[in-house]
């Protein structure tokens, strides 16, 4: 499945591209862990539609993000840059 091209704003200095390109290369994954029935720490209710993707794997992040780390490191850089915090680096502190 495509991400659509509509992205949240980022901020300076991020790559819209990267972006793009690593939310739906983790989004593809998720989809096809789930269609096969794979086991993934990842709520299978994030492969509904890519705005349900975001909002899931925000909510990982948060609470943790350990797990969005271990299966998706790429996102996870990415939602550090996003969401200007490191929450696995406070839980690790």
């Amino acid at each position: 499945m495509v991400m659509p091209t509509a992205s949240p704003p980022l901020h300076r200095g991020m790559n819209s591209a990267t972006w793009a390109q690593t939310l739906e290369q983790a989004y593809d994954d998720l989809c096809e862990r789930v269609a096969h029935d794979e086991y993934t720490v990842i709520d299978p209710y994030a492969a509904q539609s890519p705005a349900e993707f975001f909002a899931v794997l925000t909510e990982v992040f948060f609470e943790t993000p350990e797990s969005l780390f271990d299966t998706y490191p790429a996102v996870y850089d990415q939602f550090r840059q996003f969401y200007r915090q490191d929450p696995l680096a406070r839980r690790t502190a």
